[in-house]
């Protein structure tokens, strides 16, 4: 992957690091990470687990580049509803054909990881630090299943760019009463979230 040319303007950005290790990783570098890793792991496998893996990693890039549409028309959601359901099929046949032929271990820096937690929890615990097997999972969490709501709620809501999660969570909440006394405008700041509270709103 440090191989891996860049493209455009800040659009695909070298990576100067292990990216097996997934440190100190933004966003971007995870959506860098889908569009590129198609023609990394060509080859690596035998058929045809080579081409599930192929299907899988394209209909993650295709359904990722759908959901981010800052414009949706009835096609484009009919569009994204097929491909969540070829992507949610894509998924689980890597999980139950390809998965269960390979055996797939933490790295060593993660047995270590576990082993200091371990011991920063409880002195007394004898914690091996051989690596562990790991298992394919994703498609038994809640966030596996909740992706295909995303159509739906896009239809009803708007395209995911209208809105951020992240103002509400940061925004405390106020006594509107004590704040509002004879003020045209009150502005609260409340960690990184700025909220301005209107008169109408405390009546």
């Amino acid at each position: 992957m440090r191989r891996m040319p860049t493209f455009g303007r800040d659009r695909i950005r070298r990576f100067s690091h292990d990216v097996a290790s997934r440190k100190r990783l933004a966003a971007r570098d995870y959506e860098a990470f889908l569009i590129t890793m198609m023609p990394a792991l060509e080859g690596l496998l035998d058929l045809p687990d080579d081409q599930t893996v192929a299907d899988l990693l394209f209909e993650l890039a295709n359904w990722h580049a759908l959901a981010k549409l800052r414009l949706h028309t009835t096609i484009t959601i009919n569009i994204f509803r097929a491909a969540t359901k070829h992507m949610y099929d894509v998924i689980r046949t890597f999980a139950n054909k390809t998965c269960p032929r390979y055996q797939t271990k933490e790295l060593s820096s993660e047995a270590t990881a576990r082993v200091r937690r371990a011991k920063a929890t409880n002195v007394h615990t004898l914690t091996s630090s051989t690596r562990r097997p790991i298992a394919f999972t994703v498609h038994h969490t809640y966030k596996f299943h909740s992706l295909g709501d995303y159509p739906n709620y896009i239809e009803r809501s708007g395209s995911a760019d209208n809105y951020n999660t992240q103002v509400v969570s940061t925004i405390t909440v106020v006594s509107l009463a004590s704040n509002c006394m004879g003020l045209h405008r009150q502005r609260c700041i409340c960690g990184h979230a700025t909220a301005n509270v209107h008169l109408d709103e405390c009546s």
